[in-house]
């Protein structure tokens, strides 16, 4: 048990320690501290190459001159008879009709007191209880 308790303690104290790790790396302005952290390292030159690393495009003017430039120009549009045809767009080419529905009646089936159970449920009486007068109850 003793020993279960040691390894326990000891993930959470490295747990702790990765994750005061991280915070600090979010808290701290993350490009300079890396680059303080790497510069007396092996990796100094490649991690001084990672951080300054130029965002400059090389272009010289023999590529720029290689590059060809043609305006795109798109045909005319021309107006089609279907399109000056005013019946095309007609508002009103569905003709609508109001429904109406038949008038409601009463049917033989809906008067046969045989089809339906009319069990007639009574309540009991309501009765005063003693519990509902006790001052002791609402302490009045």
């Amino acid at each position: 048990m003793k020993t279960k308790n040691n390894v326990q303690k000891a993930i959470l104290r490295s747990a702790a320690v990765i994750v005061s790790f991280v915070l600090i790396s979010f808290t701290v302005s993350a490009q300079n501290f890396w680059k303080r952290l790497l510069e007396n390292s092996s990796f100094n030159d490649i991690a001084i190459a990672m951080v300054d690393a130029p965002a400059k495009t090389n272009t010289t003017t023999e590529s720029l001159k290689a590059i060809n430039y043609n305006t795109e120009i798109e045909p005319q549009l021309e107006v089609e008879a279907w399109m000056t045809d005013y019946s095309n767009f007609d508002v009103n080419l569905y003709s609508y009709e109001e429904e109406t529905d038949a008038e409601l009646g009463l049917e033989s089936w809906m008067l046969n007191e045989d089809l339906f159970q009319a069990d007639e449920e009574e309540e009991d009486a309501l009765e005063l209880e003693a519990w509902m007068t006790s001052s002791a109850v609402w302490s009045i």
